[in-house]
């Protein structure tokens, strides 16, 4: 069933995942803007942080990667670290925006990005980033 699919261990385990990572991000973008920093900055040093919590847990845990060696490993963070990049710039444009055009709460315009930004990333991390991963998802719909 449609239900079933949709809580799949993958997705329970990158929504757990992804609270960790939201907390992480948004917890270090708080505190560097308590001190001053542009919401734009701090987005950047955030993000960093977050994308390095969020490729270990995925990589581990979510979608059980398989990769080896220093070569695969690196090529698979370089996809994961790419995707993250790209919904950065989304994140950051929407701040911008945000900031510049309609003089917003920067915290709710964190938080329509990061929205956004974990259904991307979860679509991206299964069709692109992960695809050589176990078969977590295709084992629990095919015993569903």
């Amino acid at each position: 069933s449609l239900i079933i699919g949709l809580l799949s261990y993958e997705m329970v385990y990158y929504i757990f995942f992804g609270a960790g990572t939201f907390i992480i991000d948004i917890g270090i973008f708080s505190l560097i803007t308590s001190y001053g920093c542009t919401a734009l900055i701090s987005n950047i040093i955030s993000t960093i942080c977050a994308i390095v919590f969020a490729y270990t847990t995925n990589k581990l845990w979510v979608f059980k990667s398989k990769t080896h060696g220093f070569t695969e490993v690196f090529a698979e963070f370089m996809r994961f670290a790419y995707v993250r990049f790209a919904t950065l710039i989304m994140t950051e444009i929407i701040l911008l925006i945000n900031e510049k055009l309609i003089n917003g709460n920067k915290y709710l315009a964190k938080l329509i990005a990061m929205i956004i930004t974990i259904i991307l990333n979860y679509v991206f991390s299964i069709l692109f980033i992960f695809n050589n991963r176990k078969g977590t998802h295709n084992e629990i719909q095919k015993t569903a």
